[in-house]
Order: C-alpha cells, then structure tokens, then sequence
C-alpha cells in the first residue's frame, strides 16, 4: 500500500525519528522525514499514552513478549509490553548495553515474525535504541516484513544502529512502491555513509516523490557528492515549497535549514550568492542565522 509521500520536514535539531526522546544520531540533524513516521508515532503516543501500565525490568517485559501461547489479535498485553519496553530501553540504554541483554532482545524479535505488526515495530525500535551491531543482520532480515510501517521502523533501526554492513539492503529499499519506505531509505543511507548506495541515490533524485528526492540529494552530500546540488538549491527557494500545500511555515523554514547545512558541507560556490541572499532577506530567523553560519564557514 502506498503511503503518504508528501514531503514534510521535521525540525533540524530531530534526530532520525522520534519515539519517546530522540537516539543520539549526529547527521540526523540534516535530513527530512516522511508523514507516516510522524502520524504513526504521534498517534501512537497520544492514544496510548493514557493506557496505565505498570513500568517493570526490561527482562520482566521481554517473558512477557515470549509467552505466544493462546495469543489473539484482541489481547493487548503483549503489545503493550513491546511498547513499554521500548521506552525502557530508550531510558536505560546505557546499562543494557552492558549486559547480555541484546542478545535476548533480538532472539525475541527474532521470533516475532508471525506477530502483531505492533510488536515488530516496537521490537524493532528497542533495537534501534539499544544500537547494537550484532542486531544488523536480524533486521536486514526484518525488511522483508509484509508491512509497510514494520519496513520503516525497521529501516530507522539500522540509520540509528549506524553499521554499513547495511547499506546494500538498505538500498534495495529505493525501489519499493511505497513512497514512505522510499523516503526512509534514502534518509537511512545517508546515516550509513556507504559508498555502495551512491548510484542508486543518484538515480532517486530523479524519484516521483519530491521528498524522496531531498533526502536522496542530502544523503549524497553526506558522501561528499554533488550530484544532488540542483536538488539543495531548489530546496532553498520558497516559491518552490509554496506548491507544498501541507507544509507548515515552520516545515519550510527547516527545509531551507536542511539544504543550506548540506551544501555549506560541499563547499558549492555557485550557492554561496543564494546562502548570502537568505541571510540577508529570509523572512525567518531560524533561516538568516543557519545561511550567516554557513557564510562563516566557506
């Protein structure tokens, strides 16, 4: 099914995505997001958020999420469990990691995959928090999953675990009919820097969905490409982001922000007139101090 592709931009300061509080990724900071991932993890929060659920040890959540036996699509408690513990886990990262705990959290994902697509995903992003390396190839494997949603937690997952072995699945990705995977993936290769992706993001520039085609461009700047610079500069142009009617003002301005860092980290001389033009006249703050900034380093 394909998913919203209209492009929305998340503020500059966001990490990859935002569950709870958001995971340590620098590049992050210079990429867009697709629509779904704010509508799924908005709602998520807002509609669970009141549910009461007694906070218990990571390892209690985890016997939880094993117990599969007589499991029905109306028992809430596992999901809620893979909920709870992927909160946890975002509070506790630090002292899991020191223990052997990612190995029993990804056995559980592991066997999860005839499961509600909720505990997937929530399975998915404990291992995007939790950042273990050893966790790459089970959910390189979780990119398979039937669901869409399930597809682009997972694809947070590796951007935040941040290890190129995943890259050439990653990928693969850029070719998905849904548009909200796409936008994902092009984001997640720029976290991976991953020479091998060059090509395929070169040619999804070119992508139908204009978001996809920004991250794509941004992720090539991460890897000291140019290929994608008429991209970034056409993202700084207002008047182009007035045809994207579901941009906020404060989605436009952090859009300009996004292209501006990225081609301050090519060095494009052809664009230091339109960063000097910004910071001169922009109509936001946010924007005039990104393109001074910007100035300062060429």
């Amino acid at each position: 099914m394909e998913s919203n592709g209209n492009p929305i931009s998340i503020p500059p300061q966001e990490d990859l995505a935002e569950v709870q509080k958001p995971t340590s990724l620098l590049i992050a900071q210079f990429f867009l997001f697709p629509l779904i991932i704010i509508a799924f993890g908005v709602g998520v929060f807002l509609l669970f958020g009141y549910i009461t659920y007694d906070q218990k040890s990571p390892q209690e959540y985890l016997s939880e999420l094993r117990q599969n036996a007589g499991y029905s699509p109306f028992d809430t408690r596992r999901w809620q469990a893979a909920l709870e513990l992927s909160k946890v886990i975002a509070a506790q990262t630090e002292e899991l990691r020191e223990t052997n705990f990612g190995a029993e959290l990804i056995s559980v994902y592991k066997n999860a995959k005839m499961d509600d697509t909720r505990i997937r995903q929530f399975l998915a992003i404990s291992l995007g928090h939790l950042g273990d390396p050893a966790a790459v190839p089970a959910l390189t494997e979780g990119l398979d999953d039937n669901d869409s949603e399930t597809q682009i937690w997972t694809l947070w997952a590796l951007g935040t675990i941040g290890n190129k072995q995943a890259a050439s699945a990653v990928t693969a990705k850029l070719q998905s009919e849904d548009s909200g995977i796409r936008i994902m993936a092009a984001h997640v290769l720029g976290a991976l820097k991953n020479s091998v992706a060059i090509h395929d993001l070169q040619i999804a520039l070119n992508d139908r969905a204009a978001a996809v085609r920004w991250n794509a461009a941004m992720a090539l700047a991460q890897m000291n490409d140019t290929t994608g610079v008429d991209v970034l500069i056409e993202l700084t142009n207002r008047d182009y982001l007035e045809q994207f009617l579901e941009m906020s003002e404060e989605d436009k301005n952090n859009a300009i922000v996004n292209a501006v860092k990225c081609l301050t980290l090519l060095k494009i001389e052809g664009a230091r007139e339109k960063i000097g033009l910004l910071s001169e006249s922009d109509p936001s703050l946010l924007v005039r101090g990104a393109a001074l900034e910007a100035l300062a380093t060429y």
